[in-house]
Order: structure tokens, then sequence, then C-alpha cells
């Protein structure tokens, strides 16, 4: 009897068919806990990726509150997407509200390297080093700054040694942007009003580049009137009406 008993009791031994389902249960039941853990980290990770669902409200706050904080948050979140130059006005304000921001110049330097203005992210990346001497992310970012204009430097070099026969509108344009992004804006000009000359099929692009880099040089009368050459060609150069209220607006900073 005490046999037949002890099998038959639930707490000693359980009937198959209920031990299956039972089993079946905890595995679907983990099954779900894992999916529902997976899903919630999947969305984590999402808005960690993508930090333009706050942007608006940090807008807003910079608008509200512009403290160094505030400013320092929302250039960062638009280089995290990829979008530096919309970072510049935010930096450029923090870097008059308190000069000695390394932080701010850090950021800075990441924009134009990003955008390749490598002598202008170098610069910037230099002076964030100057003073913080033990701000990292900054020397980090200045050697890569300093390597990228270095493979710049080395395409300059194979193509000034191009056949003169070789050297088409491609040639003229591509040259003067790579002395562009290395900071040689004489050589960038010169190279691109050599591009006019030869290929005047091409003064559009060629008006614009030479516009840009003089604006870089605080040339913005002359800047100005080179993209006016643009807009005589196409009056609806959309490039060169932006091109002209960047120059414009540097040039009241300036006076300011």
């Amino acid at each position: 009897m005490n046999v037949i008993a002890a099998s038959q009791s639930p707490s000693k031994k359980m009937n198959p068919r209920n031990r299956i389902v039972l089993i079946a249960t905890i595995v679907v039941l983990a099954i779900c806990i894992c999916v529902a853990i997976f899903f919630d980290k999947t969305k984590q990770a999402a808005v960690a990726a993508n930090p333009a669902i706050d942007v608006s409200a940090l807008e807003k706050t910079v608008a509200a509150n512009p403290t160094a904080a505030n400013l320092l948050m929302l250039s960062a979140r638009y280089i995290r997407l990829n979008r530096p130059s919309r970072a510049f006005p935010y930096l450029k304000a923090l870097i008059k509200k308190d000069p000695g921001n390394a932080s701010a110049y850090c950021d800075l330097g990441v924009a134009n390297i990003m955008l390749k203005n490598y002598k202008q992210g170098i610069d910037a990346c230099t002076k964030a080093v100057q003073l913080d001497p033990n701000f990292q992310l900054a020397k980090n970012n200045l050697q890569w700054g300093i390597q990228e204009q270095q493979k710049v430097l080395v395409a300059i070099n194979e193509l000034n040694t191009q056949a003169e026969d070789k050297k088409d509108n491609a040639y003229y344009t591509l040259l003067g942007i790579y002395y562009f992004q290395v900071g040689n804006y004489d050589n960038a000009i010169a190279t691109w009003q050599t591009g006019v000359q030869k290929f005047p099929v091409n003064s559009i692009v060629y008006y614009n580049d030479i516009g840009s880099a003089q604006v870089i040089q605080k040339q913005f009368d002359t800047a100005i009137i080179n993209f006016n050459k643009v807009l005589s060609i196409d009056p609806n150069n959309q490039l060169a009406k932006n091109n002209i209220t960047w120059a414009m607006s540097d040039a009241a900073e300036k006076q300011n």
C-alpha cells in the first residue's frame, strides 16, 4: 500500500502528460520573457543611436536657456546625427560666451574634420588641447585630423605630377578642393581661376568655390562679387544665394 500510495502522490511523481504540459508552459514563458527583453533593448538601442528624437526639444531648451551645457549638448547631437554644419552656430555662440571651453573647441574640430575642413579642424582641436593638456578626446581628434590631412596632401602631390594633357575640368575642380581642405586657400583660388579660364562652361562651380575660399579668408566683398557672377549666369542658383548670406553673416559678425 505504501508503494501504491507513493506512486499516486503528485509531490513525488507527476503524470507524464501533465509534466509535458508544464515543461512546454515554462519554455513558452521563457521565450516570451526573452523576446520582451530583446525588444526593450532594441528600443533602447534605437533611441541611443537616433538622438534626433530630442533635437527639437533641445533647440527649444537652448532658445530659452542658452547655457554652455545646453549649447554643447545640442551641438553634440547634431554631430552625432552627421549634420556637423548645423552645430557651427551653437559652437560659435558657446565659444563667444566661454572662450576657455575646451569641449567647444574639440567639437568644433570634429565638425570641421567631418566636413573635410582639415586645417580648421586641426586648429580647433589644437586649441582644445592647449586649453586642457589632459583632454585625451581632443588629442585623439587632433591625431585623426592630422591623419586625414596627410592623405589629402599625398593626393595633391599625385595630382601635381599629372601630365599637362590630362589636366581636364575634373582635375582643376578636385585639386582646388584638396587645397581648400588642407587650408591652402591661395592655391585653391589660383587653381579654380585657372579652371575658369580653361573650362568656362563650368564657371558656376568655380566661382562658388572661389568665393567660399575668400569667405574663409575674410575677403567678404570679393567673395560676394564672385557669388554674384554665378547669379549673373544662373539667377536661381540657390548655392550662390546661400553663400552670399553666409558671407554677409560672417562679415557682420566680424564687425561686431
